[in-house]
């Protein structure tokens, strides 16, 4: 009886010590996670940071437990690791950029589409054909063949058309004060 009582204890302290060199195998394996994250430039010190965290504890011991059971498995793969990171801009000053005179204004439409810079204004039209009679009147511009006609308001008044051209249903125009 007496043996089978040094036996029973013996067997808990090898027990005992196994459980004991495991939990230090597992303290001096290589955390991959954590070492990958801390060569990161720049953050390493947040993952650190964020490792003492118990969430982020737990999901780096998952990810390791994961990682090195692939690893006795034989199972090779590329890992990757998926971050966001979010800021909110601060804003500082008005808004709207001001207009400098060097700028040309742009504007598109469905059918057309204008650049104006200074006094003149650079204008592409979806038309019908080449022999489009061409009207300017205040603010607008007419454009006229057989059973079609377009009206487009300017963004200014123009007295003369500088230059034409047609190219495959496109008109252009340039127009100047």
């Amino acid at each position: 009886m007496a043996k089978k009582k040094n036996k029973n204890k013996k067997e808990k302290e090898i027990d005992e010590k196994e459980i004991a060199e495991e939990t230090e195998d597992e303290e001096k394996e290589p955390k991959i996670v954590e070492s990958f994250l801390k060569s990161i430039p720049l953050f390493g010190d947040f993952f650190k940071e964020l490792g003492k965290t118990e969430v982020f504890k737990e999901r780096f011991e998952e990810a390791n437990k994961q990682i090195q059971e692939n690893l006795r498995q034989g199972k090779t793969r590329k890992w990757g690791i998926h971050t966001h990171i979010s800021t909110r801009p601060i804003i500082r000053g008005p808004l709207v950029k001001e207009k400098k005179e060097d700028e040309a204004e742009i504007f598109y439409d469905k059918d057309y589409w204008y650049a104006k810079k200074k006094n003149i204004l650079a204008l592409a039209v979806k038309v019908p054909g080449e022999k489009v009679q061409i009207k300017l009147e205040d603010n607008k511009l007419i454009l006229k063949d057989k059973d079609w006609e377009k009206t487009i308001n300017l963004p200014d008044k123009y007295r003369t058309i500088k230059e034409k051209q047609y190219k495959k249903n496109i008109l252009a125009l340039k127009l100047t004060k």
